[in-house]
Protein backbone atom coordinates (compact mmCIF):
# COMPACT_ATOMS: atom_id res chain seq x y z
CA UNK A 1 0.00 0.00 0.00
CA UNK A 2 1.13 3.54 -0.64
CA UNK A 3 -0.16 6.95 0.32
CA UNK A 4 -1.65 9.26 -2.31
CA UNK A 5 -0.77 12.59 -0.74
CA UNK A 6 -4.08 13.04 1.04
CA UNK A 7 -3.15 10.61 3.79
CA UNK A 8 -5.37 7.87 2.38
CA UNK A 9 -4.02 4.40 1.67
CA UNK A 10 -4.10 3.57 -2.01
CA UNK A 11 -3.45 0.65 -4.30
CA UNK A 12 -1.08 1.11 -7.19
CA UNK A 13 -2.36 -0.30 -10.49
CA UNK A 14 0.03 -0.93 -13.37
CA UNK A 15 -1.24 -3.27 -16.13
CA UNK A 16 -1.08 -3.36 -19.91
CA UNK A 17 -4.10 -1.96 -21.73
CA UNK A 18 -5.26 -5.18 -23.45
CA UNK A 19 -5.00 -7.14 -20.21
CA UNK A 20 -6.96 -4.48 -18.32
CA UNK A 21 -9.70 -4.43 -20.94
CA UNK A 22 -9.93 -8.23 -20.95
CA UNK A 23 -10.20 -8.33 -17.15
CA UNK A 24 -12.92 -5.67 -17.20
CA UNK A 25 -14.93 -7.37 -19.93
CA UNK A 26 -14.69 -10.73 -18.15
CA UNK A 27 -15.98 -9.16 -14.93
CA UNK A 28 -18.91 -7.47 -16.69
CA UNK A 29 -19.83 -10.66 -18.56
CA UNK A 30 -19.60 -12.84 -15.44
CA UNK A 31 -21.72 -10.47 -13.35
CA UNK A 32 -24.28 -9.98 -16.13
CA UNK A 33 -24.63 -13.72 -16.75
CA UNK A 34 -24.93 -14.59 -13.05
CA UNK A 35 -27.56 -11.93 -12.33
CA UNK A 36 -29.32 -12.74 -15.60
CA UNK A 37 -29.68 -16.40 -14.60
CA UNK A 38 -31.30 -15.46 -11.30
CA UNK A 39 -33.67 -12.92 -12.88
CA UNK A 40 -34.59 -15.23 -15.75
CA UNK A 41 -35.33 -18.08 -13.34
CA UNK A 42 -37.54 -15.81 -11.23
CA UNK A 43 -39.29 -14.47 -14.34
CA UNK A 44 -39.89 -17.98 -15.68
CA UNK A 45 -41.33 -19.18 -12.38
CA UNK A 46 -43.69 -16.22 -12.01
CA UNK A 47 -44.70 -16.20 -15.67
CA UNK A 48 -45.46 -19.93 -15.66
CA UNK A 49 -47.66 -19.46 -12.59
CA UNK A 50 -49.71 -16.98 -14.64
CA UNK A 51 -49.60 -18.81 -17.99
CA UNK A 52 -48.53 -22.46 -18.12
CA UNK A 53 -48.25 -22.35 -21.91
CA UNK A 54 -45.57 -19.66 -21.84
CA UNK A 55 -43.59 -19.84 -25.11
CA UNK A 56 -39.85 -20.39 -24.80
CA UNK A 57 -39.27 -17.39 -27.06
CA UNK A 58 -40.68 -15.11 -24.36
CA UNK A 59 -38.19 -16.39 -21.79
CA UNK A 60 -35.37 -16.18 -24.35
CA UNK A 61 -36.29 -12.58 -25.23
CA UNK A 62 -36.48 -11.63 -21.54
CA UNK A 63 -33.07 -13.22 -20.93
CA UNK A 64 -31.41 -11.43 -23.85
CA UNK A 65 -32.88 -8.05 -22.95
CA UNK A 66 -31.97 -8.47 -19.28
CA UNK A 67 -28.39 -9.41 -20.07
CA UNK A 68 -27.97 -6.41 -22.38
CA UNK A 69 -29.52 -3.98 -19.93
CA UNK A 70 -27.46 -5.33 -17.02
CA UNK A 71 -24.28 -4.85 -19.04
CA UNK A 72 -25.16 -1.26 -19.91
CA UNK A 73 -26.24 -0.49 -16.35
CA UNK A 74 -23.05 -1.89 -14.85
CA UNK A 75 -20.86 0.10 -17.24
CA UNK A 76 -22.81 3.31 -16.61
CA UNK A 77 -22.61 2.81 -12.85
CA UNK A 78 -18.85 2.25 -13.11
CA UNK A 79 -18.49 5.44 -15.19
CA UNK A 80 -20.43 7.46 -12.58
CA UNK A 81 -18.38 5.97 -9.72
CA UNK A 82 -15.13 6.87 -11.51
CA UNK A 83 -16.29 10.44 -12.16
CA UNK A 84 -17.26 10.85 -8.51
CA UNK A 85 -13.96 9.36 -7.27
CA UNK A 86 -11.93 11.59 -9.58
CA UNK A 87 -13.88 14.68 -8.51
CA UNK A 88 -13.43 13.88 -4.79
CA UNK A 89 -9.70 13.12 -5.15
CA UNK A 90 -9.82 9.36 -4.55
CA UNK A 91 -8.09 8.72 -7.89
CA UNK A 92 -4.61 10.07 -8.57
CA UNK A 93 -2.07 9.59 -11.38
CA UNK A 94 1.56 9.24 -10.32
CA UNK A 95 4.47 10.02 -12.62
CA UNK A 96 7.63 8.15 -11.80
CA UNK A 97 9.59 5.64 -13.81
CA UNK A 98 6.22 4.43 -15.05
CA UNK A 99 2.91 6.20 -14.92
CA UNK A 100 0.53 4.57 -12.50
CA UNK A 101 -2.90 5.13 -11.08
CA UNK A 102 -3.62 5.21 -7.36
CA UNK A 103 -7.08 4.54 -5.99
CA UNK A 104 -7.65 5.34 -2.34
CA UNK A 105 -8.54 2.34 -0.17
CA UNK A 106 -11.45 4.28 1.35
CA UNK A 107 -12.88 5.17 -2.06
CA UNK A 108 -16.65 4.57 -2.12
CA UNK A 109 -17.62 1.98 -4.77
CA UNK A 110 -13.94 1.25 -5.28
CA UNK A 111 -14.59 -1.93 -7.26
CA UNK A 112 -16.70 0.04 -9.76
CA UNK A 113 -13.91 2.61 -10.14
CA UNK A 114 -11.46 -0.22 -10.83
CA UNK A 115 -13.93 -1.78 -13.28
CA UNK A 116 -14.24 1.50 -15.19
CA UNK A 117 -10.47 1.85 -15.40
CA UNK A 118 -10.15 -1.74 -16.60
CA UNK A 119 -12.80 -1.20 -19.27
CA UNK A 120 -11.33 2.19 -20.29
CA UNK A 121 -7.57 2.12 -19.63
CA UNK A 122 -7.13 5.39 -21.54
CA UNK A 123 -9.51 7.17 -19.14
CA UNK A 124 -6.68 8.23 -16.83
CA UNK A 125 -4.08 8.75 -19.56
CA UNK A 126 -6.10 11.50 -21.24
CA UNK A 127 -6.40 13.50 -18.02
CA UNK A 128 -2.67 13.62 -17.38
CA UNK A 129 -1.80 14.99 -20.80
CA UNK A 130 -0.04 12.10 -22.49
CA UNK A 131 -0.83 8.42 -22.82
CA UNK A 132 1.07 5.87 -20.75
CA UNK A 133 3.86 3.99 -22.52
CA UNK A 134 2.89 0.92 -24.52
CA UNK A 135 4.22 -2.47 -23.50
Amino acid sequence: MSTNGTGRNATLMVYSRPLMMLRGMCKVIAIAFAVNQVLTSAFTYVAQQIDTTLPHQTVWLFSCMTCGLLTLWLQADARRAFAFARKQGFVKITDGKERALQIAADCPKRWLVILHIELNPAAFAVQAGSPPPRR
